[in-house]
């Protein structure tokens, strides 16, 4: 009975978004997905991807404010390089949209959409840049205060301590009628210090 429900699943959809389309998304599953690099770190509007000595100097009085834990808005930003490997040597992966859930040292601080098409070519890696936009004072609360500061005091490179990120994907295919079908998620689980070495 499960086996031809799900057989008459795969071929209402297959239907809906066309043979290859629904291949080259399917494909994004068999994908093998890995961490490699964050980038574009800016904490209230400061970016920690490229401070330079003078713009250090120039920041000061605001990262006095955020060490002390003095902030009730805090825009946070950055990407996650995703490395998205495709081990087959026929088929072409590809999406629609991805998802994306994040947690920072078991605080759940952004979700969103990549918001654009992504593919990779038979055999390549492709690297997925995924930005992720929060505002780390809208998660702030009296039992959390503490953490949160730790996170950006990490992120930062002041503390020169490292933060546990955990990322969920899930790969999304928009059929011809429009309708978004989700594949299942993906974990990823990797820690981050941006201490300059």
């Amino acid at each position: 009975m499960k086996k031809s429900i799900w057989i008459t699943l795969v071929a209402v959809v297959i239907i809906m978004v066309g043979c290859s389309a629904f291949k080259n998304a399917s494909q994004m599953l068999n994908c093998k997905y890995s961490y490699n690099s964050i980038s574009g770190i800016k904490v209230a509007g400061i970016d920690f991807s490229n401070i330079t000595a003078a713009s250090l100097i120039t920041a000061i009085p605001q990262i006095t404010k955020i060490i002390q834990g003095n902030f009730s808005d805090l825009p946070f930003e950055l990407t996650v390089n995703v490395n998205v490997m495709n081990p087959s040597t026929t088929k072409t992966a590809a999406l629609s949209d991805m998802r994306y859930q994040m947690a920072i040292d078991n605080i759940d601080v952004a979700s969103g959409n990549l918001g654009r098409k992504f593919s990779v070519e038979p055999g390549k890696t492709n690297v997925l840049p995924v930005v992720v936009k929060t505002n780390l004072g809208n998660l702030l609360n009296a039992q959390n205060r503490s953490q949160v500061v730790q996170i950006v005091k990490n992120f930062t490179g002041i503390s020169g301590e490292e933060s546990t990120i955990k990322m969920k994907v899930k790969p999304v295919l928009v059929t011809k009628s429009g309708t978004n079908l989700t594949m299942p998620e993906v974990p990823l689980s990797f820690k981050y210090s941006g201490k300059k070495k």
